[in-house]
């Protein structure tokens, strides 16, 4: 089984590294996109038939010599590096995704850096900024696998950071990434069929009543307007025992 090295870029106090006040005063810290992703490209890869590898699960900055000595003790046969973006330290135009390997690449790594960046660029549908090669980029360089750092988005973009605010993008951020490395392993990548779910009582296509019986009755949670979480199967389910009197 192949192992994929997951580097979730920066510690969650590293100075910096995060987005401008949002219009309430808060903001979003790098790491907490980056370890969303990380947690979700593990998913992935696990699902296709790959092992994923945390090389940094710690809360705390892990140093780039720990990650990297990490990944190669291992002997990985990937390296992906996740981060966010960012253009200075306010709001600006600067936008869209983009990976980087090291600047005399392997044969396998500038495959697997045109993959990765190709499914990024495709599925989140955000301005292609390319495939680009550094010389500084420790993890590229000390790494003893093809390795590739991703851009997902920059959080001194408004639109952007709205994104990687969300939980979607950054499931689609994690597929993207894994459909990448598969296609770079030549392995087929099927992406999971979305289950529609309900959140509201009005959004229900049926069984609102009974629906609002169960929630009467402390069987299910949620206000009516949201938090119901609910999918039509489940639906259906809570419909026959309904029926059943069984509530």
């Amino acid at each position: 089984m192949k192992t994929i090295a997951i580097d979730d870029g920066h510690g969650k106090e590293t100075a910096g590294k995060r987005t401008p006040l949002f219009a309430d005063g808060s903001y979003l810290r790098e790491n907490t996109f980056n370890a969303a992703v990380a947690r979700y490209l593990a998913e992935e890869l696990s699902r296709v038939g790959l092992r994923p590898f945390a090389v940094a699960p710690e809360e705390e900055d892990v140093p780039l010599a720990v990650r990297v000595s990490r990944a190669n003790q291992a002997k990985a046969d990937l390296y992906i590096s996740i981060h966010a973006n960012a253009f200075g330290t306010g709001w600006n135009d600067a936008n869209g995704v983009e990976s980087w390997i090291e600047t005399e690449p392997s044969e396998d790594t500038l495959r697997l850096g045109l993959a990765v960046q190709a499914a990024l660029a495709t599925r989140t549908k955000l301005t292609n900024r390319g495939l680009k090669r550094s010389a500084a980029l420790y993890v590229l360089k000390q790494t003893n696998m093809p390795a590739v750092l991703v851009e997902c988005g920059f959080m001194t973009n408004r639109k952007e950071a709205e994104l990687l605010k969300s939980d979607a993008y950054r499931r689609l951020c994690a597929e993207a990434i894994c459909q990448g490395i598969c296609a770079y392993f030549g392995i087929s990548y099927e992406e999971v069929e979305e289950v529609k779910r309900y959140e509201s009582v009005e959004e229900l296509p049926y069984g609102k009543e009974t629906i609002k019986k169960l929630m009467e009755k402390g069987v299910l949670k949620g206000n009516g307007t949201t938090g119901l979480n609910l999918s039509e199967d489940m639906l259906r389910i809570f419909m026959v025992l309904d029926l059943l009197n069984l509530f």
